[in-house]
This record gives C-alpha cells, sequence and structure tokens, in this order.
C-alpha cells in the first residue's frame, strides 16, 4: 500500500490535504490525497484517491485507483479499478478489469472484466462477467459468475482457509481450501473441481480431491 504523505498537524483537522486536475477536456484527471480523501468526481480522464480514510463515487471514464486504511466506493468506472486497503467496501461498476488487495472486503458491483482479489476475508456479490481469481483466508462467493472461477485458500491455522459458495457458478471452476461448504442454495452448472480435507455435503456433480494435508498454494492446476 502507497504511503500516506500528508500526515501533519494541519492534516489532522483538513478533510484532504492536496488535490490535482490535470489534462484537457477529452482526458481530464484528478488526484485526491490526504487524511481523508472524498468526494463524488465526473472525469473524462483517470482517478487517483489516497489517504487513511477514502470514500470515492460518481463517474471515472477511465480508471480508478484507491488506496487507503478504510476505502468506500461506489463509482462507475468506464477503464480498470486498483483498491488496496485494510477495509473495502464496493459497491460499484467497473467495465474493465480490477485488482484489490485488503484484510476485510465486501464487493458488491459488477464488474466487467477480469476480478482478482487477495486477503484474509472477502464476501464477493453481484455480477462477476470476466474470471475470478482470488487468494486468502476466507471466502464467500454469493453473486453470479459468469465465467469460471479460480480460488486459492490461505491462512488460518490451516494455512488453506475457508471457502463458502452460495451464488451462482455459471461455468464452474477450482476452488482449493482446508473447508469448502456448498449452500443448497447454490447454483453451479459448469465443471466443478474441488480440493479440501473433507468433500462438501453436496448433492451435485463435481470433481472432489482429497487435501491430505498440502497447502494449495503449491497444488498445481491445469
Amino acid at each position: 500500500m502507497r504511503a500516506i504523505l500528508c500526515l501533519s498537524a494541519t492534516a489532522i483537522v483538513l478533510a484532504g490535504c492536496s488535490y490535482s486536475s490535470s489534462g484537457p477536456a477529452d482526458n481530464h484527471s484528478i488526484d485526491r490525497a490526504g487524511l481523508v480523501a472524498s468526494g463524488d468526481v465526473d472525469v473524462t480522464g483517470s482517478a487517483e484517491y489516497s489517504g487513511m480514510f477514502v470514500d470515492a463515487g460518481g463517474r471515472i471514464d477511465r480508471d480508478l485507483s484507491l488506496s487507503g486504511a478504510n476505502v468506500t466506493s461506489d463509482a462507475n468506472v468506464g477503464g480498470n479499478l486498483d483498491i488496496e486497503g485494510a477495509r473495502i467496501r464496493f459497491t460499484g461498476r467497473v467495465d474493465g478489469d480490477t485488482e484489490i488487495a485488503g484484510a476485510t472486503m465486501y464487493l458488491d458491483g459488477h464488474f466487467g472484466g477480469r476480478l482478482e482479489v487477495m486477503g484474509a476475508r472477502a464476501t464477493i456479490d453481484g455480477n462477476v462477467l470476466g474470471e475470478l481469481e482470488a487468494m486468502g483466508a476466507r471466502f464467500n462467493l454469493q453473486g453470479r459468475f459468469a465465467r469460471p472461477v479460480h480460488v486459492v485458500g490461505s491462512g488460518g491455522d490451516g494455512r488453506n482457509g475457508r471457502v463458502v459458495v452460495s451464488g451462482v457458478l455459471e461455468q464452474g471452476g477450482y476452488i482449493c481450501a482446508r473447508h469448502v461448504d456448498v449452500r443448497r442454495h447454490a447454483d453451479i452448472r459448469g465443471p466443478l473441481t474441488i480440493i479440501a480435507e473433507d468433500r462438501p455435503d453436496w448433492d451435485g456433480a463435481m470433481s472432489f480431491e482429497p487435501l491430505d494435508g498440502r497447502d494449495c498454494d503449491r497444488i498445481r492446476h491445469g
């Protein structure tokens, strides 16, 4: 996570310590940084927010980059989205690819491209039209995933985490975790490969392989 450079006595009482705007009308970009970096924008270029507390909204025609301890956004992003933070909540729309790294994440939006997630705990809801690539300790897949998912558990005492599937996997995918729970209302339509300590209590078709003490991130797949 990029360093926050505005922690001065003035920054403690101000909402932000810097704001810059650049570029022609057809590629107008902004950059906001401070203890608190927030606000809705409407820009034809890209936008970047960084601070302890980040809250970004509005419309960004190109790319959006967010970094902070607590990050919240419901922005509409025409390009790619990149978020780094401890606590992350995104409920907007991304037309391009998305990369998110954080400790605790709640993602409930429209992701038009590839979604890459790395962190300790994440709930992924909404619509994911591209492939999902996820690595972390605990995941809840409760959205609609149009392409195959690839989820690798890590962390926790067993170093392989837990994955709960409660949404729609239209093309199945690959899940490796110490514990995998497929809920009864989950809708899995494509081929699904699961590697876990125990076979999930689920009646649908899947390819199951015991984890047998291995680490998920060291198992080659595909």
